[in-house]
């Protein structure tokens, strides 16, 4: 990809996804509910256990390891390696569940569907739902409710997903099935060898760099929304009408918001905040 249809390329993914982390209603559907797509809410967690943490850490490490000058005394082949770097970098993005899960509830905010640790769950088939627990639902079929919810949000963001998922490239690097050669990337499809797949380079770098684009974006504008809304700490914002409550936003020490507390007539409070050193709930 030239550098012109880079830049074209984030332009476009900020624009589309813009208006899913920053709704224009944030309030009347429940401003929780928001905070809850933002923060991935879950329940009680202890530090260490917080996947999204360490991907964006892993992310980070193998950018720069595809950046850094390889030498030959160590690496023979310094493009391969890079190559092969740039293919678990792909293989990562496509597998986190964070970015499928968080636009599927800031969608589900959008059109009053609400918040759910299972964005997903309640918009599968019966049948579907019976192997939930015990089979993996596959990125493909997220993809698929993403179209369904953006449709309904006005939001397209599953075209986004169509830019650089590719399920055979997918599949050829998470079932270490791939050769490398200087022209191509191959798979033989098993070991008998039945869907042999050939894909270019120049097509493998574009998928690659559209899928570093996307979670670059999606990375981006999760904290740009954290950090608006980390300027209102020390606000009271009204909450629910009936019980006359008044939110308090929480923020960690880069003042992103990581939670929040809100304040009730009875002199109670209700308190969420998630860190690095674990996720805190409860009602005193």
């Amino acid at each position: 990809m030239t550098e012109i249809e880079i830049e074209a390329t984030r332009a476009r993914y900020v624009e589309t996804l813009s208006p899913a982390f920053f709704p224009a209603d944030p309030v009347s559907q429940d401003i929780i509910r928001y905070f809850a797509s933002l923060l991935r809410i879950v329940g009680m967690e202890d530090g260490g256990w917080d996947p999204h943490l360490e991907s964006r850490a892993l992310l980070e490490d193998l950018n720069s390891l595809m950046q850094v000058d390889l030498t030959n005394d160590r690496f023979p082949d310094p493009d391969s390696t890079r190559w092969r770097v740039g293919l678990l970098f792909y293989s990562h993005i496509v597998e986190m569940d964070a970015p499928y899960e968080v636009l599927a509830n800031l969608l589900r905010f959008q059109t009053g569907k609400g918040y759910s640790p299972a964005p997903f769950f309640t918009l599968l088939s019966k049948k579907e739902q019976k192997t939930y627990k015990s089979r993996r639902l596959s990125q493909k079929r997220r993809i698929e409710i993403l179209r369904q919810l953006g449709d309904e949000a006005g939001i397209s963001v599953a075209p986004l997903f169509d830019d650089f998922y590719n399920s055979e490239l997918r599949n050829a690097i998470a079932h270490s099935d791939f050769i490398l050669t200087d022209e191509d990337f191959r798979s033989r499809g098993g070991t008998g060898g039945f869907k042999p797949l050939r894909m270019s380079l120049e097509r493998v770098n574009e998928l690659v760099t559209k899928a570093k684009l996307f979670i670059g974006t999606f990375l981006s504008l999760e904290v740009e929304a954290r950090r608006t809304w980390g300027l209102h700490r020390g606000r009271g914002i009204p909450y629910d009408s009936a019980y006359k409550g008044l939110m308090e936003v929480l923020v960690d020490e880069a003042d992103l918001l990581c939670g929040f507390k809100v304040h009730w007539p009875n002199n109670s409070e209700s308190v969420y905040r998630r860190t690095a050193e674990g996720v805190e709930m409860t009602v005193r």
